[in-house]
C-alpha cells in the first residue's frame, strides 16, 4: 500500500502506520457502493485511504441531504463507533473508494494503547463537530452567496483545489437550492473563480473566491 495521507494519517509514526496496516482490513468500494447504512450499528472503525466518501442521511420527507463529503485520511462514522451508537448517516463512495477498516474492540484497544493515536481520533471527531457548529451559524448570518464559497472552500482544499462534488450535492451543504448554485456557479465560471463540470468542480482563482466567502476582509 502507498503511503496514505490526509488528517488520521497525517504525521502518524512509521511504526503505528505499520501496525494499523497490518491489522486492518483493507477494503475497496466502487462509486455508488455503500460503505455502512443510516440506522445500521455502528461496528467498526473506518479509515479513508483513498477516494471520496458522500456521507448523507434522509429528511422526514424522504430526501437524501448531504452532510459531508470526505477524502483521505476521514474516518466516516467515528463518532457513532466509540460513541456506541447506530451510524446517523449512510456512507456511499463518489469515486473508487479504499479504506482500513477495524472491529471496535481492536478500535478501542488502539486508542487505550496508543495516546498518540487517542489524539488524533479525538481531534477528527472534534474538527468534524467545530465545522457542523460553522455551518449552522453560516446559514443563519450569511448570504446565500457567501455560504456556497465557504462550502466550497471547504469542500476542495488545495493544492487540489477540486472537488467531485455535483452542483445538487454543494446545494445541500449550503443550505439552498440546486437552481440558486447553478445560477452562482455560471456566474463564478465567467469570472474566472471556477470551472464546472457534471461531476467535478475546480477552484481557478482560490484568492478570489476566498474573497466571495469573507467580502469584509476581501
Amino acid at each position: 500500500m502507498s503511503q496514505p495521507s490526509g488528517p488520521f494519517f497525517e504525521n502518524m509514526p512509521a511504526d503505528l502506520l505499520q501496525e494499523l496496516q497490518r491489522t486492518g482490513s483493507l477494503r475497496t468500494f466502487a462509486p455508488g457502493e455503500t460503505l455502512f447504512y443510516e440506522e445500521d450499528r455502528a461496528d467498526q472503525l473506518l479509515a479513508i485511504v483513498e477516494g471520496r466518501v458522500r456521507v448523507w442521511r434522509t429528511s422526514p420527507r424522504g430526501a437524501a441531504m448531504t452532510v459531508h463529503l470526505l477524502g483521505p485520511g476521514d474516518l466516516p462514522g467515528a463518532a457513532a463507533v466509540f460513541g456506541g451508537m447506530a451510524y446517523p448517516a449512510t456512507a456511499t463512495a463518489i469515486t473508487d473508494v479504499r479504506t482500513l477498516g477495524w472491529s471496535i474492540e481492536r478500535a478501542e484497544n488502539m486508542l487505550q494503547e496508543n495516546a498518540w493515536l487517542a489524539s488524533s481520533v479525538l481531534k477528527i471527531i472534534a474538527h468534524r463537530n467545530e465545522e457542523m457548529l460553522q455551518r449552522l451559524h453560516e446559514v443563519s448570518t450569511q448570504p446565500v452567496e457567501q455560504r456556497v464559497a465557504r462550502t466550497l472552500l471547504r469542500v476542495a482544499p488545495e493544492p487540489a483545489n477540486f472537488t467531485p462534488a455535483t452542483r445538487q450535492e454543494l446545494a445541500e451543504l449550503s443550505a439552498t437550492t440546486l437552481h440558486t448554485v447553478s445560477r452562482i456557479i455560471s456566474r463564478w465560471e465567467a469570472d474566472g473563480l471556477v470551472d464546472a463540470g457534471r461531476r467535478r468542480i475546480r477552484i481557478a482563482d482560490r484568492s478570489g473566491l476566498a474573497q466571495r466567502a469573507d467580502p469584509v476582509c476581501g
